[in-house]
């Protein structure tokens, strides 16, 4: 089926105590390592920090950003899990599919 596009939304949450432009160089990073493994990002929307529910690595609230992306193929979940464990200032993130 050609023009099937597979889409998510990543959800990221940022360490508060994490300054401006370390925030800045962790989401292009993300950015860039996600338009290199699954096409395009196509919106970046900071909601801003939030209370958390429970505690996360000792924070009570974080800072939201959430990543809409579009490509040709499938993410492969378990490269990006891998790829956002490893990066200290995303203390949480939630990968969804949409239709």
């Amino acid at each position: 089926m050609k023009g099937n596009k597979n889409l998510y939304e990543v959800i990221l949450v940022l360490d508060v105590r994490t300054d401006e432009k370390e925030k800045e160089d962790v989401l292009a990073k993300v950015t860039g390592w996600l338009e290199g493994v699954a096409g395009k990002v196509t919106k970046k929307d900071h909601t801003g920090g939030k209370a958390l529910a429970y505690k996360i690595k000792g924070q009570d609230k974080g800072d939201f950003w959430t990543l809409e992306v579009e490509g040709e193929k499938p993410l492969k979940l378990k490269e990006v899990s891998l790829f956002l464990n490893r990066e200290t200032k995303i203390i949480r993130y939630l990968i969804l599919k949409r239709r």
